[in-house]
């Protein structure tokens, strides 16, 4: 082969090889994915711009490119539902506390006494009266004769007319037309004891208010009536009292 021939083909061979790797080159340079926006600006750099999804329903992006996940017309998945409203659960009110109620009494002796000639009892004079007497203002808003060293009253003395008991704040204004002493069997003394405690005190009270003394029933109360009820306590007091 002569020199000129194969200087030819070294020639032709070399074009071909450029030539094929200009191709392949520019192959790679078409089948390479571009780079999206958010790697060009970190490229140069800088932050992507968030992208928030728009409430018009277009859901594209401010650049105008349609953001995934967001249909037009509507929230996609961003679609946030009102937060559940809890109820405040509501707990029955407790009861008031009520005191236990002791065995019912025996019995119950009263007196009463009533304002002569259409007169009114007023609460100036009611305190006089019962301070007199050794009477305190207590328990249910009533006065009771305390003995000494015990919480159960010999007796006590409440309204007449309802409600039945005292206001503590209202004595400047208290008026009323009566008022009752009772007493509850068994007490701290003896029936007869106390009897005979609660008939001087009524006396006294009455005497302080120009009151009339009359029995349970609202009668008179009488000398027969006063003797009943005495021979009344002592037969009570034998049987309370164990035999020796």
């Amino acid at each position: 082969m002569e020199a000129s021939t194969l200087r030819w083909i070294l020639v032709i061979a070399g074009v071909i090889v450029i030539g094929i790797f200009w191709m392949l080159s520019t192959r790679e340079k078409n089948t390479k994915p571009k780079a999206t926006r958010r790697s060009k600006e970190k490229k140069r750099g800088g932050k992507a711009e968030r992208r928030e999804p728009t409430l018009d329903g277009s859901g594209a992006s401010p650049d105008g490119e349609a953001m995934e996940g967001v249909e037009p017309g509507g929230q996609g998945e961003l679609d946030i539902g009102e937060e559940p409203r809890i109820e405040p659960e509501l707990k029955p009110k407790p009861k008031p506390r009520q005191a236990p109620l002791g065995p019912p009494p025996d019995r119950i002796v009263s007196l009463f006494l009533l304002a002569r000639d259409n007169h009114v009892i007023t609460g100036a004079e009611l305190l006089q009266a019962t301070v007199s007497t050794g009477m305190e203002f207590g328990d249910m808003n009533i006065f009771h004769r305390l003995p000494e060293g015990e919480e159960k009253p010999v007796f006590s003395l409440a309204n007449a007319a309802k409600p039945g008991h005292f206001e503590r704040d209202e004595w400047n204004t208290f008026e009323t037309t009566g008022v009752v002493l009772f007493m509850t069997l068994p007490g701290p003394m003896h029936a007869l004891d106390g009897w005979d405690s609660m008939l001087a005190t009524a006396r006294r009270v009455g005497e302080i208010l120009q009151a009339d003394l009359l029995d349970e029933q609202r009668s008179p109360f009488s000398r027969q009536r006063e003797a009943q009820i005495r021979e009344e306590m002592r037969e009570y007091d034998r049987k309370k009292t164990p035999a020796t």
